[in-house]
């Protein structure tokens, strides 16, 4: 299994990273792709593809950690990326995050960076890992303007509709915890109709519990769970299950 969406530099994961990719791999994750939320966490990612093989980053600027960017941020971006390792296979995470966007100018400067960052992962040909919160139309639109980008749109929970918009815009649906919530209608029904060519693996640990662990922080252990319910809302064999999930990482991130 491939858990392609890990905020494995975050607690409770940093104080103990071997004990926790131990685990991971003790349920059969191989691998995995770290993003990074701003400028000051880079270095920290990247430690990470050092210290751990089958650890992959990826370099970007969250919309959710709008106020830790600056006007230098997409340059310092840049000359990242140009410098980056081989472990660094994507930019990311980008997006748009309407919940926390409580202004026009909060807006505009997430739409800046979004843009300057769709246009960094065509520059450099990488994959883009993309946020989206109360902005799916938004980020079409803005996808629209950018044709040739490939990425993900991690932490799918839209329609079958939208889902399907995503795809023909060249992205992959990451698909995490929420698919464990029979509340969840939306989603599932949507996964469900959904191709899983282009269906990805992830848990967004340490957020997103899934259902039976809320209060707990997730791990990357848990994408074994989230396969489960995957394999059950897709009624196909885990072997097949994991056996497309991982090609469709390996491909979009050019892991060996």
């Amino acid at each position: 299994m491939i858990d392609t969406h890990c905020h494995f530099d975050f607690p409770p994961f940093n104080q103990a990273p071997a004990q926790y990719w131990q685990a991971a791999r003790e349920v059969g994750v191989t691998r995995m792709i770290v993003p990074s939320v701003s400028e000051q966490n880079w270095q920290a990612v990247l430690a990470l593809t050092e210290r751990f093989a089958g650890i992959y980053a990826g370099l970007g600027l969250h919309p959710c950690f709008v106020d830790t960017h600056t006007d230098s941020s997409l340059a310092a971006l840049e000359d990242a990326l140009v410098s980056r390792p081989l472990s660094c296979v994507a930019v990311g995470e980008a997006g748009l995050d309407y919940f926390v966007a409580n202004s026009a100018e909060m807006k505009q400067r997430q739409h800046a960076l979004l843009e300057g960052q769709l246009w960094l992962a065509r520059r450099y040909d990488l994959p883009i890992i993309l946020h989206s919160r109360q902005s799916h139309n938004q980020l079409l639109r803005v996808l629209k303007a950018y044709p040739g980008v490939r990425g993900v749109l991690h932490a799918f929970s839209g329609s079958a509709q939208q889902g399907k918009q995503f795809i023909d815009a060249g992205l992959m649906l990451g698909v995490g915890g929420t698919i464990t919530y029979s509340r969840a209608n939306k989603t599932r029904q949507a996964i469900q109709h959904l191709p899983l060519s282009h269906l990805l693996l992830e848990t967004d640990a340490p957020d997103m519990p899934l259902a039976g662990f809320q209060g707990k922080a997730n791990t990357p252990a848990q994408v074994s769970r989230v396969a489960d319910a995957l394999c059950e809302l897709k009624d196909c064999d885990e072997d097949r299950l994991l056996t497309e999930t991982s090609g469709n990482a390996e491909r979009l991130f050019s892991l060996k």
